[in-house]
């Protein structure tokens, strides 16, 4: 059993590997609150961060923060530097971002999947063990305005940090939590880390292929029935793989969970698109695979058949072949 030492949470070193939009926010927020923040992430953002600072606007406010090492690859930068690697990119690239920053992890070194979808946490663990890596439900939206400015858009709920082992320090994760919270973040500890992160991925295997394909805001999804029956269809298949991989899910059934997302997930959010639906009009990958594909993925494995999100899956990914996109 891993003895963890103990560290200093009135200032903590982050990196935050993959710092776009989401990223740039978080670690924006902790280096105003005086942690010490080292971004990397593409060149024309990096370089405006690094010769402007990091603009931040939006519903938390305006802010301009001088003090974040940017970087665009992680060259020279030691084992051991940090106490926290926070991983925001594209579920995609997850298995590069851990590739670049495992010469990095010390053995107190934490890792955190600050990301969308399933299968970021076991790709990290892969590499740096179940009891470093720390899984985080973040349910607002950010976007670049242009190089070395985020904005904050909207929130739904606190991010949650939480451990997947018994051996992982969670009083250690709870103070992280508490500082994001305390930076201007919302964030809250959860100890049940896959109940959460799966109530959101329902959510977005529901709302977010059909308000792409259809190009509609998720309220339009309400107004016909041939949207709920395909909403009904990917929430009856996910519960299915969850309960086959005794995943607790939370509400327990399917019809809880579509009652509950007809009812007091979609109202608040009905204006707003998928972020898939921008991926797709700008010719971009999206995070279909660690969505309605994973749970592809997981049914298969589970022997539980998920023929429409298998569906959805192929025509996302018909969408993204006729911009070229292969893989």
């Amino acid at each position: 059993m891993h003895v963890w030492n103990d560290i200093d949470t009135e200032m903590m070193r982050f990196l935050i590997m993959g710092a776009g939009a989401l990223g740039s926010a978080l670690g924006g927020f902790l280096s105003k609150a005086r942690h010490a923040v080292t971004f990397v992430g593409r060149a024309p953002h990096m370089t405006a961060v690094r010769e402007q600072g990091l603009r931040i606007t939006g519903i938390w406010g305006d802010h301009v923060v001088k003090s974040i090492d940017a970087r665009t690859d992680t060259a020279g930068l030691e084992r051991g530097a940090f106490d926290v690697i926070v991983i925001t990119t594209k579920s995609y690239d997850t298995a590069n971002a851990v590739a670049a920053i495992e010469h990095l992890v010390a053995a107190d070194t934490l890792v955190c999947s600050y990301q969308n979808g399933l299968g970021n946490a076991e790709t990290i663990a892969e590499t740096v063990g179940w009891p470093r890596t720390v899984g985080a439900r973040a349910i607002y939206g950010v976007r670049l305005a242009e190089p070395g400015c985020a904005e904050v858009t909207v929130i739904a709920e606190p991010t949650a940090l939480g451990v997947y082992d018994a051996d992982a320090p969670a009083d250690r994760v709870r103070a992280i939590a508490a500082l994001m919270n305390d930076a201007g973040v919302p964030t809250v500890y959860t100890d049940r880390i896959a109940t959460v992160l799966w109530a959101k991925v329902a959510y977005n295997c529901a709302l977010n292929p059909l308000s792409a394909l259809l190009d509609v805001p998720y309220g339009a999804l309400l107004e016909t029935d041939h949207a709920r029956a395909v909403m009904r269809e990917v929430i009856t298949e996910l519960y299915d793989v969850g309960h086959a991989m005794k995943i607790p899910l939370a509400p327990p059934t399917a019809e809880t969970y579509i009652r509950l997302l007809y009812e007091e997930l979609i109202p608040p959010t009905a204006a707003h698109y998928a972020s898939m639906r921008e991926d797709l009009r700008l010719g971009r990958r999206t995070e279909i695979d660690a969505l309605n594909g994973a749970i592809c993925r997981y049914g298969s494995e589970h022997d539980v058949p998920c023929p429409t999100n298998a569906f959805l899956t192929r025509l996302i990914h018909a969408r993204e072949h006729a911009f070229g996109i292969t893989y």
